[in-house]
């Protein structure tokens, strides 16, 4: 068998004269060749400084909402035994408050006048027909020590069986003042954690 092959003769290349550089090419001597390494490490080296300091920036900030978020959440069940605390600490001065008024009053019954007129204070001269109603035997005593004021046209004591020592309600026409210790208790706390908010 015989195969015939397609063959094409090489031709050298060409080549420009020895000594002659074409027209357009620039040769540069060794310290513009220097000159030229150290300008593109340079650019490099600002280029790749640039981009890590923005990827390290970035990782950075990262992190940082990350720590954030942390200490968030932390400082919740923080929060929450503090407002606890707050809420435990309120109830017992409240509740110690109250059995020294008990005692108080126990001690000395004539303490009721003073929550009296105080009640009666608050009405703020709204009426002039005024009812008290106190324990029996704090209604006893206050009929006894008890003056109306002068604004006051009627005053009539009350003895209330639901009532306990020291609790009394003063009503006229227009208003009515709860002294009920529980309830002066129940302003005086909620006051106090009003004020710590």
């Amino acid at each position: 068998m015989s195969e015939t092959f397609a063959t094409a003769r090489w031709e050298p290349p060409v080549f420009a004269a020895p000594g002659r550089c074409p027209e357009d090419v620039v040769l540069h001597t060794a310290q513009q060749l220097d000159e030229m390494e150290a300008a593109a490490y340079q650019e490099g080296f600002a280029r790749g400084h640039g981009e890590g300091y923005a990827a390290g920036l970035q990782q950075a900030r990262n992190e940082a909402a990350r720590l954030r978020e942390l200490v968030t959440h932390l400082a919740r069940p923080l929060a929450q035994i503090d407002e606890e605390v707050e809420r435990t600490l309120v109830a017992m001065t409240v509740e110690v408050a109250r059995r020294l008024v008990q005692q108080e009053l126990e001690l000395d019954p004539t303490r009721v006048l003073g929550v009296v007129r105080e009640a009666i204070g608050a009405l703020d001269g709204a009426g002039r027909e005024l009812r008290v109603m106190a324990h029996p035997e704090d209604a006893e005593l206050l009929q006894q020590h008890l003056v109306a004021p002068p604004e006051a046209s009627s005053l009539r004591v009350i003895a209330d069986r639901s009532l306990m020592r020291g609790d009394c309600r003063v009503s006229s026409e227009f208003a009515q003042v709860d002294a009920r210790l529980d309830t002066r208790q129940a302003n005086l706390a909620q006051s106090i954690m009003g004020e710590s908010e």
